[in-house]
């Protein structure tokens, strides 16, 4: 054979070893689109960057995300449905926002949490209780819930016009709420009226007097300097621990190879604890500029606590009613948080 010959062969037979490769280097790339709807810098979205760094460091590049914030792809509200048709890839909503479509997301949010300590809602979650929620929400959205949830924060009620120390301040409110059965019947039962408004337009609900006050978190209260609505008031009564819960959507999860999917999940165990921290640090931040802007907040005792959760406590059947919840599982979480109490 020829040299020119030869040298056609060899040509021919390295163009046959290196197509395959070269096809599936090009397979071996998955671009993932994560939404979310709050700003870019805040606090949960600041423990996703962290992941999506160390996402791409730990696939070698081979998962690329794209983040989307500020409802760029949609709002929190219009996720679930977006994750089960497959429009976006990953989300982190708020539970408040999955309990239309999985109601066992709200359990926490139900009256006989009201003022409990946080430790009792994180070991709940991160035990077998967030595991049958976990697994409801899989079934229900045909998702993968990539692991332990995200921390938000505690929910407490804010308001203008006066101080809330004690249950009969409620009376006569106008409180402004995220939606939710739960949130609106614990406002009607201590006396306030509940009323649903989106988030950017509280600031001038607020000015107007279209509302009175408002349940949020003190990192969110201070993100948005809602003391320049005149809101100087604010009762730290911990209605409720906020979690955000990560969701992979079904179609981009099973497009995913063995090895790459295990990442994702060893990723986000490898991260969670220090978004979590980041959550609990910018809420104890938050809550140190509203005092420095002159918000006044108010510190109920235990006892007082207890004596307004007892009070809500007479709709709770109401609730789990509307919501739909499992009264078994409802019955289960009562005696974990009874046991924990005793044990406080």
């Amino acid at each position: 054979m020829n040299r020119l010959a030869l040298f056609a062969l060899y040509s021919v037979l390295a163009l046959c070893l290196a197509a395959p490769g070269a096809a599936f280097a090009a397979q071996d790339v998955y671009t993932m689109k994560l939404s979310v709807d709050s700003n870019e810098n805040h606090h949960r979205n600041k423990g996703l960057h962290l992941f999506i760094d160390l996402l791409e460091k730990n696939s070698n590049g081979r998962i690329k995300v794209e983040f989307f914030h500020s409802a760029q792809l949609y709002k929190d509200k219009d996720i679930p449905k977006a994750l089960k048709m497959g429009t976006v890839d990953m989300a982190d909503p708020g539970i408040w926002q999955l309990e239309g479509v999985v109601p066992t997301t709200a359990i926490t949010s139900l009256p006989m949490f009201y003022g409990l300590p946080a430790k009792i809602t994180k070991n709940l979650i991160d035990g077998e209780v967030g595991k049958i929620i976990s697994e409801d929400i899989e079934k229900k959205l045909g998702v993968k819930v990539l692991g332990n949830w995200d921390f938000h924060g505690y929910l407490h009620i804010c308001a203008k016009p006066h101080a809330i120390k004690s249950a009969e301040d409620f009376k006569g409110l106008k409180i402004r709420h995220m939606g939710g059965a739960s949130n609106a019947m614990r406002l009607v039962v201590l006396g306030a009226s509940p009323i649903l408004i989106p988030w950017p337009d509280l600031p001038m609900a607020m000015i107007q007097g279209t509302a009175d006050g408002f349940v949020t978190t003190f990192k969110s209260f201070e993100s948005a300097k809602l003391w320049e609505t005149g809101s100087k008031f604010a009762t730290k009564d911990m209605e409720y621990y906020l979690h955000n819960i990560p969701l992979v959507s079904g179609k981009f999860w099973n497009s995913l190879p063995a090895d790459l999917q295990k990442i994702m999940v060893d990723t986000w165990a490898q991260n969670s604890e220090a978004a979590r921290q980041i959550c609990e640090d910018e809420q104890a931040k938050g809550e140190a500029l509203m005092k420095e802007h002159g918000v006044e907040i108010y510190y109920p005792t235990q006892d007082e606590l207890a004596k307004w959760r007892t009070k809500i406590m007479t709709v709770q059947d109401d609730i789990v009613k509307e919501l739909g919840l499992d009264k078994e599982l409802v019955a289960r979480v009562q005696k974990i948080i009874d046991k924990a109490m005793a044990q406080q």
